[in-house]
């Protein structure tokens, strides 16, 4: 049943500046702290950065052969592998107890790479269905993530902490209804499509989503990060900005290469949440366990004779 198909059609056209705002309202929401962290830990932002734009594109590129996706719908995953990760990710670290900081370090270098990552990774995985310009995607990348970022972090700075402080829960609900908008458009303009593959899409958005989570929580463990930064890598690795994929799709694209981001930003969300949690129990888990050993040894030492 169809309720109100063309509600959000009025969006497919201000799709790129829908994302603008949403760009901007992360610029504002940055703190010089995030990109200092960058400087002082670059082997666990390296890590993060590394994994999330080798294993999602190839991911991507492995499924659409796999499964011989239909162009249209091989192009919007590669597209959808090579985007950076969202603030969403962020979200999620902190609800797994996981190393916040660390999430919006990634986040924010993921983010000033897609300039050049995500037309190179298009270029080179999606040419053979699509013809591709390297440099008109690269300037729209920039356009639509760099100049609204830059923009917020210096209206951040003459702003002040403090005003934005105040702001921060109006800049969540403004980027909330920028993707629920955006994602919107992708579903009104594409709606008879997604009802043809709607399961098949779900099941490989799914696996690529689920993929990206466990194949970056082996390689994390296997280079030895603790556990709260190996679970902000793993929810780094996972998730993309669903966003900037639809965005792009406006420009360069047929609008049915944008499904699988539409899709996705309703699974990233779900899948991110279910994964917090499960690393939120283990982190308390832990945390109980440390304590206990803590008091049990505080005890021993408390008894005579054992000094």
């Amino acid at each position: 049943m169809d309720f109100m198909p063309n509600a959000f059609l009025w969006a497919v056209p201000h799709t790129v500046l829908l994302l603008g705002v949403i760009m901007f309202g992360m610029g504002m929401t940055l703190h010089a702290r995030d990109f200092k962290l960058i400087v002082q830990r670059p082997k666990e932002v390296l890590i993060g950065c590394t994994a999330h734009y080798t294993i999602m594109p190839l991911l991507a590129y492995a499924l659409v052969l796999a499964f011989e996706m239909p162009p249209e719908i091989a192009v919007g995953m590669i597209l959808l592998g090579s985007c950076p990760s969202g603030t969403a990710s962020n979200v999620m670290g902190f609800l797994a107890k996981a190393d916040v900081p660390l999430s919006v370090s990634i986040t924010t270098c993921s983010t000033l790479l897609a300039p050049i990552m995500m037309p190179f990774i298009v270029w080179g995985l999606a040419g053979r269905w699509v013809e591709v310009s390297f440099m008109a995607m690269a300037m729209t990348v920039m356009k639509v993530i760099l100049v609204p970022l830059v923009l917020g972090l210096l209206t951040h700075r003459l702003m002040g902490e403090k005003h934005i402080a105040s702001l921060s829960k109006v800049l969540v609900l403004v980027s909330a209804f920028g993707v629920l908008v955006i994602v919107g458009g992708v579903i009104a303009i594409n709606g008879a499509k997604i009802l043809d593959m709607g399961i098949f899409i779900i099941l490989m958005v799914l696996l690529h989503n689920l993929g990206g989570f466990l194949i970056g929580y082996f390689v994390t463990g296997k280079l030895g990060l603790g556990k709260k930064q190996q679970h902000s890598v793993t929810l780094e690795v996972g998730m993309q900005n669903d966003a900037l994929a639809i965005s792009l799709v406006s420009v360069f694209f047929a609008p049915a290469v944008a499904i699988p981001a539409a899709v996705g930003a309703a699974i990233h969300q779900v899948t991110g949440s279910i994964l917090a949690g499960i690393f939120a129990r283990h982190m308390e888990a832990r945390e109980a366990k440390e304590r206990a050993s803590a008091e049990a040894q505080t005890v021993i030492e408390a008894v005579p004779g054992n000094h």
